[in-house]
């Protein structure tokens, strides 16, 4: 039986059932979601339901949902704070060129590579998105000392590696590696193309979507990051081809002053997924990032999504772009206990995840593993992980920073970290948490 784990082999734990309002693919229910062997092994509606020898039962008295999913990010970078450009752009590659975007971004990301602590800055920004109810994560990068903690999608995920990306600009695609995708598109080895799309607001930014049709890469598998800058008549032709998007709104408010038009890709029938992009113009996390969506949407779209449509942007959706949907997305037997539980009003559960405010985060598991949570519930699912003590906005958490069976630069308190990257030239280091609305109240400025 393939693994489920976040590498290629199997990790032990005790059972345990998560008892809550469970969010299901057919909607809320009360029930116990038990997890074994890092797979959901049955979900059942009341506690006398639960299998034999499962002793660890957690009533959580919260909302458990599957994992929120994040399809674009720049992991290693999530250890910077939010960058005042002190402007608008019209594309991404103007900001770019900027000397202040590379005092500010580069040179300490550079500096902290250079000093062969990216460990540490991944490591930070896998944690900053497990506190936050993620548990799978594009954009990291592939090392050893990084695969204990979030799955990473493009990297051996599920001991298969069906997913390509792109950060780069549409020039950088050659013919020759076009053909290469599209004859592994119809093969099925690759099942999604991540790629920069449209990240401006200019003809610059709407051509790029003309040069992938050049290319014959209109596909199916072929996913937009951003799409800011496209029309409605190439949103049209997206939805035609059956192309996806990632929307990452907090990062297109802030540099551009605008976002995608959603509404009229849902219209059009692309799929939408939503991803925070990165901390120096994005949220902390994608938990962070959907009380943007919510803003814009309510807004800039007339409300037009629903409360389960923003959840399911940060759930089902992602996990059906990239292929994943039969391992994750949704609370279902046999598929990773990848999972989330909040605090919040079981009446209204999608609204509780979109309101959730960090401390109300009370458990994160990825493949059963518990890594974050409130330290009670922690320690009833019978974790024997390590854990410290943080203060997740005036509540006390605790967080799994080290494993000590993985390479030492894995095992390493948050402490260790930040102090090494301060050390080797970082020139700040962002909270575990964003415990207020500065970003989201810099995106709406009418100027930066």
């Amino acid at each position: 039986m393939q693994e489920l784990s976040t590498g290629c082999s199997a990790i032990a734990h005790a059972p345990y059932a998560l008892g809550g309002t469970l969010l299901t693919p057919s909607g809320p229910t009360p029930g116990y979601v038990v997890v074994q062997n890092e797979r959901i092994a049955a979900v059942v509606a009341d506690r006398a339901s639960i299998p034999a020898g499962v002793t660890n039962v957690v009533e959580t008295g919260g909302i458990v949902s599957p994992g929120l999913v994040d399809l674009h990010n720049h992991v290693a970078y999530n250890f910077l704070p939010l960058w005042n450009a002190g402007r608008r752009f019209n594309n991404r590659y103007q900001w770019a060129r900027l000397a202040a975007y590379r005092d500010a971004v580069k040179e300490p990301y550079n500096a902290v590579k250079g000093a062969r602590r990216q460990c540490d800055a991944i490591k930070y920004g896998e944690l900053r998105a497990l506190a936050g109810g993620t548990t799978t994560i594009q954009g990291s990068v592939d090392l050893a000392c990084t695969r204990s903690w979030a799955r990473n999608v493009e990297f051996g995920n599920f001991c298969a590696d069906h997913v390509r990306q792109n950060v780069l600009a549409i020039s950088s695609i050659s013919a020759s590696e076009a053909r290469t995708l599209n004859a592994q598109f119809a093969s099925g080895k690759t099942k999604a193309f991540l790629v920069h799309l449209a990240e401006g607001i200019d003809a610059s930014s709407s051509n790029e979507l003309e040069q992938l049709k050049n290319l014959d890469l209109l596909k199916p598998q072929v996913v937009g990051i951003h799409s800011t800058g496209l029309t409605e008549a190439q949103l049209h032709e997206m939805g035609q081809a059956g192309m996806k998007i990632v929307w990452s709104p907090l990062s297109n408010m802030i540099l551009y002053g605008q976002t995608t038009k959603i509404p009229i890709a849902i219209r059009e029938g692309i799929k939408v997924a939503l991803a925070p992009d990165w901390t120096p113009s994005g949220s902390a996390n994608l938990l962070a990032e959907l009380k943007m969506a919510d803003r814009v949407n309510k807004t800039q779209f007339n409300s037009i999504l629903t409360d389960r449509d923003l959840y399911e942007m940060a759930t089902k959706n992602p996990a059906e772009i990239v292929g994943l949907d039969d391992k994750l997305g949704s609370i279902a037997v046999g598929k990773a206990a990848d999972l989330m539980v909040v605090r919040g009003d079981a009446a209204n559960p999608y609204r509780a995840v979109i309101d959730a405010k960090p401390a109300d985060v009370l458990l994160t598991t990825v493949g059963g593993q518990v890594f974050y949570g409130d330290e009670a519930l922690v320690s009833q699912t019978g974790s024997t992980r390590f854990f410290e003590d943080v203060d997740a906005c005036g509540e006390h958490r605790v967080i799994s920073s080290k494993d000590p069976s993985n390479i030492p630069e894995a095992n390493r308190t948050l402490s260790d970290m930040t102090t090494t990257m301060l050390a080797s030239g970082a020139t700040s280091i962002v909270p575990l948490f964003d415990c207020d609305t500065t970003k989201f109240d810099f995106a709406f400025a009418t100027s930066p």
